[in-house]
C-alpha cells in the first residue's frame, strides 16, 4: 500500500548507500544528528508529487554542489503518504524537491527523533476531516518516570488538537490545543494543564481571550492562553478521559477543556475566543495539511515529560492503555487512520517502550520501539464512553490579548511547543 512506507535501516545492518545524480532547480532542507538510533518522518501534503532524498551530511555537501551524492533514502513522496525511516547513529540531510514555480514553495511536512518521541496514539486522515470534540482515554497500570537533574519526577499525557475559526469575512484562524494530565510519579500527584496558542500569521496578530487562565510569555510564540489546577494525589490503577469541545456561538469561539478520573466529567476550563471578525463555525482539524506556522493537523494522545523544564521522561515502568476518540453530534468513534508516535509536543519519552494496538486500544509497555501506522480504520475500543455533558462558560469577566508568532518556522521542519 503506498500511503505509508517504512524503511528500516537498523544500526545491525550494512546501509544500501545510493548514488544520487545531481538536481538543477531549487530544494528545501532539514538538517540534524542522530545520536542513538532514532526515525525521521515526512509527510506528502502537496498535490504535486515531490522527490525525497535522505542524504549523509558528506553526500548532502557534495550533491548541493551539483556533484553526485550518497544517500540512505531516494524516492518519491505524494499527497497522502506518510514516509517512516529508522535511522541508526549518524549525520542526515532530508532534501524535498524540486519546489513549486514562481512561489518556490512546499508544503511537504517532515520531523525527526533520536531516543526520545511522543509515545501513544497519533490521528493523521488522509484527507483533513473535522470533529466537535475530542476524548483520550487512558489506563494507567503501573507507571515510573524520571527526569534527570530536576525537581520532579514524571511525565505527562497530552491531548493535542488544531482548532479552525472560519470567520464571517471569509478568513480563517488556527489554534493549537492542549489539555494535559501532569502526573508527579514520584509524589503520586497530578494537574491538569489546558494551554492555547495561536498559530495564525495572516490578520490574527492578536485575538481576546476569556477563562480561568492568563496570558504566558513564550520564546517562539510570542505568547500563549494557559491555566493548571491544583496538584490532587492519585493511586493506580488510574483511569478516565481527557476532553476537548470546539463550538461557535454569538459571534464567538468556545474551547472547554474536561477530564474524568473515575466520576463525572470535570470541566475545569472554558475558553471563549473572540477575534477580529465574528466567528462563523469552530472545530477540529485532523489530516494532511499545516498551519501557517507550519504545525501539522494531527490530532494526538501521547505519553511525553512534564514541560519546558523537564521535556525528557525516562520510563522505568510502564503498563498504560490509550484510545483516542471523536465526535460530531452525539456519536463517538474511533478517530481515524493512527499511528503511534506523535508531531506536536517539544515534550517527550524514552523510546524504551513498544505501542502496540491491541483490542482497539494502544498497549504501552517495556520494550523496542518501532514507529509505524497501526490501523486506518481502529475497531471499537472496549472501553466505557466518555459522558459529554455541556461544559460551563469562563469564570473570567476581563478579556486578556493573546498575540501570535510574527516569523514562521524555517525550513520544512514544524515548530514544537512547550508548555
Amino acid at each position: 500500500m503506498r500511503a505509508v512506507l517504512l524503511l528500516l535501516l537498523s544500526a545491525g545492518i550494512v546501509l544500501a548507500l545510493i548514488t544520487v545524480p545531481p538536481m538543477f532547480g531549487d530544494f528545501n532542507i532539514a538538517r540534524w544528528g542522530a545520536n542513538g538510533p532514532g526515525f525521521v518522518v515526512a509527510v506528502g501534503i502537496d498535490d504535486e508529487p515531490r522527490n525525497i532524498t535522505l542524504f549523509t551530511e558528506e553526500g548532502y555537501d557534495l550533491w548541493k554542489k551539483d556533484k553526485p551524492g550518497v544517500a540512505v533514502y531516494n524516492g518519491m513522496l505524494r499527497r497522502g503518504d506518510v514516509l517512516i525511516i529508522e535511522t541508526p547513529p549518524g549525520r542526515y540531510v532530508l532534501a524535498v524537491y524540486p519546489l513549486p514555480l514562481f512561489f518556490g514553495k512546499t508544503q511537504t511536512y517532515a520531523s525527526s527523533y533520536s531516543g526520545w518521541a511522543p509515545v501513544g496514539v497519533m490521528s493523521l486522515p488522509k484527507e483533513p476531516q473535522s470533529f466537535g470534540a475530542a476524548a483520550g482515554y487512558f489506563e494507567i497500570r503501573s507507571f515510573r518516570a524520571r527526569n534527570a537533574g530536576e525537581v520532579k519526577d514524571g511525565a505527562s499525557i497530552q491531548l493535542n488538537a488544531i482548532a479552525v475559526l472560519e470567520l464571517a469575512d471569509g478568513g480563517r484562524q488556527y489554534y493549537f490545543v492542549q489539555n494535559v494530565l501532569d502526573l508527579y510519579t514520584d509524589a503520586e500527584k497530578y494537574r491538569l494543564v489546558a494551554a492555547i496558542f495561536n498559530d495564525t500569521l495572516s490578520r490574527s496578530f492578536t485575538g481576546l481571550v476569556k477563562g480561568n487562565g492568563k496570558i504566558r510569555w513564550h520564546v517562539a510564540a510570542l505568547s500563549y492562553y494557559g491555566y493548571a489546577t491544583r496538584e490532587e494525589r492519585y493511586s493506580l490503577p488510574l483511569a478516565g478521559f481527557l476532553l476537548i469541545n470546539v463550538t461557535a456561538a454569538g459571534g464567538a469561539a468556545r474551547i472547554d477543556f474536561g477530564y474524568n478520573v473515575g466520576g463525572g466529567v470535570v470541566w475545569y476550563d472554558s475558553v471563549a475566543m473572540k477575534p477580529y471578525a465574528p466567528v462563523e463555525r469552530a472545530y477540529i482539524l485532523a489530516g494532511h495539511a499545516v498551519t501557517p506556522i507550519r504545525t501539522i493537523a494531527s490530532l494526538e494522545l501521547v505519553l511525553c515529560g512534564l514541560d519546558a523544564d523537564s521535556p525528557r521522561a525516562e520510563l522505568e515502568d510502564v503498563d498504560v492503555r490509550l484510545a483516542l476518540l471523536v465526535q460530531n453530534g452525539s456519536a463517538w468513534r474511533p478517530a481515524p487512520r493512527i499511528f503511534n508516535f506523535g508531531f506536536n509536543t517539544a515534550e517527550a519519552v524514552s523510546l524504551n517502550v513498544e505501542a502496540q494496538l491491541v483490542n482497539g486500544t494502544v498497549h504501552i509497555a517495556k520494550g523496542a520501539f518501532k514507529p509505524q501506522l497501526l490501523a486506518e480504520e481502529p475497531p471499537e475500543p472496549d472501553i466505557p464512553p466518555p459522558n459529554a455533558s455541556t461544559a460551563p462558560r469562563p469564570q473570567a469577566d476581563s478579556w486578556l490579548l493573546l498575540a501570535a508568532a510574527a516569523v514562521a518556522a524555517g525550513g520544512i521542519w514544524a515548530l514544537r511547543r512547550s508548555r
